[in-house]
């Protein structure tokens, strides 16, 4: 029966270099964020569709792949990582010491129009903080951000500092439910701006001035942002998150933390945020290639306690988009060596290979015969491979390794009392 090939839209078979250059990002993150104190968490791919119905936000639910189970039950291909993690703390860590850090390296799954740096199936590395409500927190994400960027060679990147917070305060202030509140951020965050006005509307005549006033507030320089700040009449809370996202500012800017800046006129669409949120962005595409922000409401809507949180999460793919752009190689090359046996001596082939591949060469061996010689050369060439070591009776007899530079197409023979010797100058020459 002859079958379709391709994989469905949206979704995409991933092979070398790509699929090197992705587990590298991937390995690189897990560095990072072990190092910063956090523990890995690995969830269900599959979930509950009530777990992110409640507060994923209208752009979400409307692009899950969501379905029926052989038991009826309506589920879903995870959309995104926080609401499975919070359903995780809720079973399984609710006694344990806060804060609790976690980092999550995983799949997930959209329904949306396939487009540049946009799949069905992206790949996500993020963390999310739980049980500590301090600017400390928010800033922590920024500085491993920071470090994991530049671990891997990412620069040029800006970060966009919002506070979703000021807004859900002042819709509370006037009326504006939950659930509408939510299409409101939602319109923000697509710059539906006139329709999320029309609603502020319904509720405050006058509210449609304050909110244009916050959304206007833009700028990289904190006391510049103080200024603007200062010509609104806001209430205590309000101006308690302002001057909250005005600190974070100044920090990140002394921290390194890429070009950052406040921008009150920006929202993320996910309805669970709270307070700080933020997105990184860079000037090669018109999609933020990361984002993330507080979200100190979500472990009780679940049924939890109260307990404060913030995370993040960046998109894998659209970051290799960028560096591949960018022209960016893997910074860790190996030294690619095509181990051909003349002879099959499995355990001299296998010690050879060994000592080879404890140097940390990639070896791929073959065993052939003298005709096979020639095109295991050649393919070896065009996958990339620096050398070739022969191994046949006469080397075996001998102790000795005929190895060859397949890039300078010089050769020579080597006993293998000196392999470790041997292998270290290889090494070096290949740097």
């Amino acid at each position: 029966m002859k079958i379709r090939l391709d994989p469905l839209r949206g979704m995409r078979d991933l092979v070398a270099p790509e699929s090197e250059e992705l587990y590298y990002l991937k390995k690189k993150f897990s560095e990072v964020a072990t190092r910063y104190g956090y523990e890995p968490i690995i969830l269900p791919t599959l979930e509950l569709f009530d777990l992110f119905s409640i507060k994923s936000g209208p752009e979400i639910k409307n692009s899950m792949y969501v379905f029926s189970d052989k038991r009826g039950r309506q589920v879903c291909l995870r959309p995104e990582f926080t609401a499975g993690v919070a359903r995780a703390y809720l079973r399984l860590m609710r006694d344990k010491p806060k804060p609790i850090k976690l980092y999550y390296i995983g799949q997930a799954f959209r329904y949306e129009e396939p487009q540049a740096g946009r799949y069905r199936e992206f790949f996500q590395a993020g963390v999310e903080y739980l049980g500590d409500p301090s600017i400390n927190a928010d800033i922590e994400l920024l500085l491993l951000i920071r470090d994991y960027y530049k671990m891997v060679g990412l620069d040029n990147y800006k970060v966009k500092i919002g506070n979703i917070g000021i807004y859900r305060h002042l819709f509370s202030v006037w009326g504006i439910p939950e659930e509408t509140q939510d299409l409101i951020i939602h319109y923000l965050d697509k710059k539906e701006v006139e329709k999320a006005l029309s609603l502020v509307r319904e509720y405050s005549a006058s509210g449609q001035t304050l909110i244009e006033e916050l959304m206007s507030i833009s700028s990289s320089e904190p006391e510049e942002v103080k200024e603007q700040v200062s010509r609104l009449r806001l209430d205590s809370k309000s101006l308690e998150e302002l001057e909250r996202t005005i600190k974070i500012l100044e920090l990140s800017k002394k921290l390194g933390v890429g070009n950052s800046y406040v921008d009150l006129g920006f929202a993320r669409g996910l309805a669970y945020y709270t307070g700080f949120i933020f997105e990184v962005t860079v000037p090669d595409v018109t999609f933020s290639i990361g984002g993330g922000g507080r979200y100190d409401k979500l472990i009780s809507l679940y049924g939890g306690e109260d307990l404060p949180a913030t995370g993040f999460a960046l998109g894998l793919d659209r970051m290799l988009l960028v560096l591949d752009n960018r022209g960016w190689q893997l910074p860790e090359k190996k030294v690619k060596v095509v181990l051909i046996a003349l002879v099959n001596y499995t355990v001299e082939v296998d010690q050879v290979a060994t000592a080879f591949r404890n140097a940390g060469c990639v070896v791929d061996v073959r065993v052939v015969t003298k005709k096979k010689v020639g095109e295991v050369l050649g393919d070896a060439v065009e996958r990339g491979y620096e050398y070739a070591v022969f191994l046949g009776e006469k080397e075996i007899r001998e102790g000795t390794l005929t190895i060859k530079n397949l890039r300078e197409k010089a050769q020579k023979t080597v006993k293998t009392d000196n392999l470790e010797e041997v292998l270290y100058e290889l090494l070096r020459e290949s740097k």
